[in-house]
């Protein structure tokens, strides 16, 4: 959850209760500063006892406050580099009224493609955190332990019934509840969203190497790379695009941004094929990765060697209680097959979650030339729901029905999501931004559908004409 000070505190930094907006640390911000820092300078910096980071053009050491902060490691996210928008989505208003503390100069030549400093984006932060004052939202969620049990308990039956039946059908079960973990459980931990205790949220975000996937490569792909670039086309050689949308590609497009080649007319049949590997895929990726320490072009923070060897062993563990357990009770052979078609489920089960919130026929697809630059509405424009108010989609799809608000908020749990999703469409609404949403799943799988087969069909220069 985002971290707020006290009024204790905020009386000591000399800044009142009735200061505490974002026009206020906004004037701290623009204070002179004649120290001039380098981007390689900054990212020479990236190590827990020794963190810096951007935000808005300005330089900021916050290594003193790395041992202290309530979201525990989730800072490093920031660390040696641009992290504006992280700090932003996930911080509170009146938080910004401690930045001045940590200032120690300036970005040369600082070109921001996002703007932050809006009426939309003020006004709905205000109302949003009103809405969790009001329902309490900075709890923890108990609907959350709850679905955390019954998944970890559903999770290890159904890993207990391949073992000991060798059956097919126990391993498809046991992909399904193995995606749903990282689906439900490790998502909201590695946003930080999971509880207002880092060490929880750090446990939640650890199921995600339980199910042999990388916690420091998810939140390199996801929190640094995606959400702060949501469908953005950018350089691909630097940390202004979203490596979502670049997944898959050459073999297939999903944005109008990227090239089209002639194969591509085909791909909304083949596509759903080459799903069932994008967990395999996603194996080989994290090595690469870890050993090369960047995900793309989003490097990592400096690893030490307990990382190397934390993701070392969480592999070697899902490996050996996967394909080494059901190759041990059936025999090799045997135990490949149960753990290709329990890795295919999982693939499948990811896909069909995320692939509907970020590439349907609504979406919007940012880029250098894009006139949009509030990044509040930018996520918005770029994201859909769908099955709003629906009890079933939010426990089954782990909040990904309100991928808007998400997006957004990415520090609230989602089970609290449906509390403020009233107020982003009603704040939508007076400042006509457009709110995607689908009635059912199933219409936004569709949609999905539709967007792929076009993409395939139509030359980027076709589809960027009806833009």
């Amino acid at each position: 959850m985002p971290f707020k000070l006290g009024e204790q505190e905020s009386v000591k930094m000399g800044v009142g209760r009735d200061e505490l907006s974002l026009s206020s640390p906004r004037s701290l911000l623009d204070c002179d500063s004649v120290t001039k820092y380098t981007w390689e300078e900054v990212h020479n910096h990236r190590a827990a006892n020794d963190c810096w980071m951007v935000i808005e053009g300005k330089v900021y050491d916050f290594t003193s406050w790395v041992p202290k902060h309530p979201g525990g490691q989730l800072i490093m996210n920031g660390a040696g580099r641009d992290a504006t928008p992280l700090f932003y989505s996930y911080h509170a208003l009146h938080v910004q009224a401690m930045l001045p503390k940590y200032l120690i100069g300036e970005i040369e030549n600082y070109k921001p493609y996002y703007n932050w400093q809006t009426d939309f984006y003020v006004t709905l932060k205000r109302r949003v955190e009103e809405v969790q004052k009001r329902e309490n939202l900075k709890k923890d969620s108990k609907e959350m332990f709850l679905k955390t049990f019954l998944l970890l308990a559903l999770w290890a039956m159904s890993w207990y019934f391949t073992f000991k039946t060798a059956s097919i059908f126990a391993a498809m079960v046991f992909g399904i509840f193995h995606g749903h973990i990282g689906i439900q459980i490790a998502h909201d931990g590695n946003h930080g969203s999971y509880s207002r205790k880092p060490w929880l949220s750090t446990m939640a975000a650890c199921t995600m190497d339980m199910i042999g996937a990388s916690s420091m490569n998810w939140e390199m792909q996801h929190n640094v790379g995606h959400h702060p670039n949501s469908n953005r086309k950018g350089d691909y050689y630097s940390e202004d695009y979203d490596p979502d949308v670049k997944s898959g590609y050459p073999l297939i497009r999903l944005t109008p941004n990227h090239k089209w080649l002639p194969h591509h007319r085909f791909q909304h049949f083949y596509i759903w094929f080459l799903f069932a590997f994008v967990a395999l895929k996603w194996l080989y990726g994290d090595f690469r990765s870890i050993v090369q320490q960047r995900y793309q072009a989003f490097e990592y923070w400096k690893l030490t060697n307990f990382d190397f060897a934390y993701a070392l062993f969480t592999k070697a563990v899902f490996f050996g209680y996967t394909i080494g357990t059901f190759s041990y009770a059936h025999g090799l052979w045997t135990g490949w097959w149960l753990f290709f078609f329990f890795l295919a489920t999982q693939s499948y089960v990811f896909i069909f979650m995320f692939a509907v919130n970020h590439l349907t026929e609504d979406t919007q697809f940012p880029h250098e030339n894009s006139e949009e630059r509030d990044w509040a509405k930018l996520q918005i424009l770029t994201s859909s729901n769908f099955g709003l108010d629906n009890k079933f989609w939010l426990w089954f799809s782990g909040g990904l029905n309100y991928q808007i608000e998400h997006h957004l908020f990415p520090s609230i749990c989602h089970m609290y999501l449906p509390y403020i999703s009233p107020v982003v469409r009603q704040t939508c609404k007076e400042f006509n931004v457009p709110y995607s949403s689908f009635n059912s799943y199933f219409d936004a799988l569709r949609s999905y559908y539709i967007h792929v087969r076009n993409l395939g069909t139509q030359t980027e220069e076709q589809v960027q004409k009806t833009d």
